[in-house]
């Protein structure tokens, strides 16, 4: 006996083997240029092979989709392979994601569907792998349908919770590199300022040096006797006397002169003195407040390192990451309550009374 005296019929224009291959998942060779009917019997040979053909279904469901004039479509759907047009869609999407037949034909239909939630290169280790559903670890074949979409849900959510830890710490990383930058160009600017404070020092010491320099050769001229040289022969007293007044009125002259000038030296250098006075006093203002800044950047590249090293603590990183969230949703969940009616609302507030309270217990029971 043929094994097709399993199903209905065998279609018309297929070898025996191809159609063994095709109940054992493996696609039977499809000739390019064939008819809508041989495709239609097919189409019912493998519906009638079961749950493995479901690939094959699909492939010839594309085809048969190709052939069709516009309106042709869904008409055959129904009168000829009695198929939906959703069940139809969902064979053919099969058909275009699965290379792996046997992946199909040990998850069934349904949970292969499922799967198309993941990427391509994901879906045979996801379906290998031991994943934890309501406590309990089970394999994709061991689960229901609504626990794989649960299981991928958490994949999902796992995952985003990973590229939000990475872009934090990409973020705390930059910030680090920031800081360090403007430390260091903290501390150079407050170099800077020491130096301009020794410089200016140095101005005003030496102008204060000049100007007693100046003070005491003013003080020496002033205090300096007028010398008065007079010819006296063949002199009479008076012309003695007159000439002596004139030399002494010249010579006064001359050291008020000297006087004068000097004075004006003096006062140069004080205005000087004072200038770089306050050069010095200004620019100890600048070294205060750059090393000011330098200590605050310091302590702000201190923080970032901190958060930094933090971030590389996965776990310390994951709950960083679910806190923010957390907190975001406790904002939203209060702005929901208070869009409620007056009968609604306290439960709300009560509920989220007691998820207070339960964190406020998690952490005693944790400081303890």
């Amino acid at each position: 006996m043929s094994m097709y005296g399993m199903v209905d019929v065998t279609p018309e224009g297929v070898s025996e083997g191809a159609a063994l291959s095709g109940m054992f998942g493996e696609s039977a060779p499809v000739e390019t240029e064939r008819g809508i009917e041989a495709i239609t019997e097919e189409i019912i040979f493998y519906k009638a092979v079961g749950g493995q053909a479901v690939l094959e279904i699909g492939k010839r469901l594309i085809e048969a989709k190709a052939q069709l004039k516009h309106g042709e479509w869904l008409p055959w759907l129904s009168e000829k392979v009695e198929f939906s047009e959703a069940s139809a869609q969902r064979f053919m999407q099969l058909a275009r994601e699965y290379e792996n037949p046997a992946l199909v034909r040990d998850l069934g239909a349904s949970k292969a569907l499922v799967l198309l939630a993941l990427p391509a290169s994901e879906r045979e280790n996801f379906a290998q792998e031991k994943h934890v559903v309501n406590g309990e670890e089970k394999s994709v074949s061991e689960m229901s349908k609504r626990e794989l979409e649960e299981a991928i849900r958490q994949r999902k959510l796992a995952e985003l919770k990973a590229e939000e830890t990475a872009r934090e710490l990409d973020r705390q990383k930059e910030a680090t590199a920031e800081a360090e930058a403007a430390a260091e160009k903290a501390q150079e600017a407050a170099e800077a300022a020491r130096a301009e404070v020794e410089d200016a020092k140095s101005i005003s010491l030496a102008a204060q040096e000049r100007t007693a320099e100046l003070e005491r050769e003013l003080k020496a001229l002033r205090e300096k006797p007028v010398d008065v040289a007079v010819q006296t022969v063949d002199a009479s007293a008076e012309q003695i006397a007159a000439a002596v007044k004139e030399a002494e009125k010249a010579a006064k002259a001359k050291r008020d002169a000297a006087v004068a000038k000097k004075a004006e030296e003096l006062k140069a250098a004080e205005e000087q003195r004072d200038e770089a006075r306050k050069a010095v006093e200004n620019a100890e203002a600048g070294r205060k407040a750059a090393e000011e800044q330098a200590a605050a950047l310091r302590a702000e590249l201190e923080k970032a390192r901190k958060s930094a090293a933090a971030m590389d603590n996965k776990a310390l990183a994951e709950f960083g990451v679910l806190f923010r969230q957390a907190q975001e949703t406790v904002n939203r969940l209060t702005e929901l309550a208070g869009e409620l009616d007056e009968e609604n609302r306290p439960k709300v507030y009560r509920a989220l009374g007691a998820l207070r309270n339960m964190i406020a217990e998690k952490a005693e029971e944790e400081t303890a």
